[in-house]
């Protein structure tokens, strides 16, 4: 994973182009089922990687039906730690993405999607793969070119 240093992190996440890594962070967030076959999530996660103060929050948070494999997926960076997180979200880094298709492997699923519209940054692409483990409560995703793990509550 790429190290990034905090002006250069406070620089590319003010003209939207952040590029940060993530560290494996237990904080707040849900896991539930709502209906029958509806899985909703939430991921929270402080940015840049420890052992540097995390200066952003990212959230993954979505609600998808498994037996149609569809639904939608939210990421957002927003300013502040995730234990001070603020409403303002860094211009440029909101996506929404469209589930195209969701696998269940155990206790683990699969989401595909497509990032709906909006211009993407360097070393993004428009498919996303999310990946969460109900077991240990892990969510793999990208984040901007970056591989994210994010735990869930």
């Amino acid at each position: 994973m790429k190290q990034l240093d905090r002006r250069t992190f406070l620089k590319m996440a003010g003209v939207g182009l952040a590029a940060a890594a993530a560290a494996m962070l237990p904080v707040s967030g849900f896991l539930t089922w709502s209906g029958r076959d509806v899985f909703k999530f939430r991921a929270v996660t402080g940015l840049p990687k420890t052992p540097l103060p995390h200066y952003a929050s990212l959230v993954i948070e979505g609600s998808i039906d498994l037996t149609g494999g569809s639904g939608t997926v939210t990421k957002t960076l927003y300013a502040g730690a995730p234990d001070a997180m603020s409403a303002i979200t860094l211009p440029g880094t909101a996506r929404l993405i469209r589930v195209t298709g969701v696998k269940k492997l155990g206790n683990r699923l699969e989401i595909a999607g497509m990032i709906d519209g909006g211009v993407l940054s360097r070393g993004e692409k428009r498919s996303v793969s999310i990946l969460i483990d109900r077991a240990t409560r892990v969510v793999q995703a990208d984040f901007m070119g970056t591989e994210v793990l994010m735990r869930i509550g």
